[in-house]
């Protein structure tokens, strides 16, 4: 891995001497291993320190010092997983910049860090949004084809039954074969309305694949992420994760 995002850390005890916590215990305590794993990773030189590549087994890491581990960097934030409930007129990007009425405006308050959300969501769309800064297990869910997603979306005009033939057979979007799962009209809604299941699909992607038959989104909102949904979460709101929907989604590969 040469990757250069950064690896959550958290419960970090610095000796109140010096400052100082061995290398080991450090690794430890970010989540990455064990110490005596974290011992065979820096006889291996899998672990840099302000730089330089630090093999000895009892290095005192100070608090400002930059670790990385396999070109990754340690943070010492601990790890935040957060799930909003997004309203529309809001973005989410990981494109980075100053953005007006950006998503991390609203989980602000609740915390001290940047924790920034897995994906990219228009100003149009609603719906549920997850945020972390475990990189581990970022880079798993953007690599993931396996996550459930549910979305309901409002179209310009009724979606007919080869519409939806045609998505559930699968379109070229962005150089890649993209299909939905399921799809089929809200009962007591309009025939522009419908829900749609599918694996591991972008809102954006959701936007190109219903205009590859010919229609336009005018409202989209992700009600299922994975396990999660949006019960006692109203709109504008967040949460944090529970141990157990944390464990839920680190099982997705």
């Amino acid at each position: 891995m040469k990757s250069k995002n950064s690896l959550s850390n958290s419960n970090y005890k610095y000796s109140e001497l010096d400052k100082t916590i061995r290398l080991n215990k450090f690794l430890s305590n970010a989540g990455i291993c064990s110490r005596r794993e974290a011992d065979e990773f820096i006889k291996m030189g899998l672990v840099q320190i302000n730089g330089k590549i630090i093999m000895e087994m009892g290095y005192q890491v100070k608090s400002n010092d930059e670790v990385k581990y396999d070109g990754s960097r340690v943070q010492q934030s601990p790890p935040a997983y957060l799930l909003l409930n997004k309203p529309k007129g809001f973005v989410a990007t990981s494109q980075g910049g100053k953005i007006n009425k950006s998503v991390q405006d609203l989980i602000r308050s609740g915390v001290k860090t940047k924790v920034p959300p897995i994906g990219d969501m228009g100003r149009p769309m609603t719906g549920l949004l997850l945020f972390t800064n475990d990189e581990s297990l970022r880079k798993k869910l953007n690599n993931s084809n396996s996550i459930p997603m549910i979305y309901q979306v409002l179209l310009d005009q009724n979606v007919t039954k080869e519409m939806m033939n045609k998505l559930k057979e699968g379109q070229i979007i962005f150089e890649k074969m993209q299909k939905v799962n399921a799809i089929s009209h809200i009962q007591g809604k309009s025939k522009k309305e419908v829900g749609v299941e599918v694996h591991s699909v972008s809102p954006a992607i959701m936007l190109k694949l219903f205009a590859s038959v010919g229609a336009k989104v005018i409202q989209m909102d992700r009600v299922v992420y994975g396990g999660l949904n949006k019960k006692d979460l109203p709109r504008g709101n967040w949460r944090k994760l529970s141990a157990k929907e944390i464990g839920f989604m680190k099982m997705f590969s």
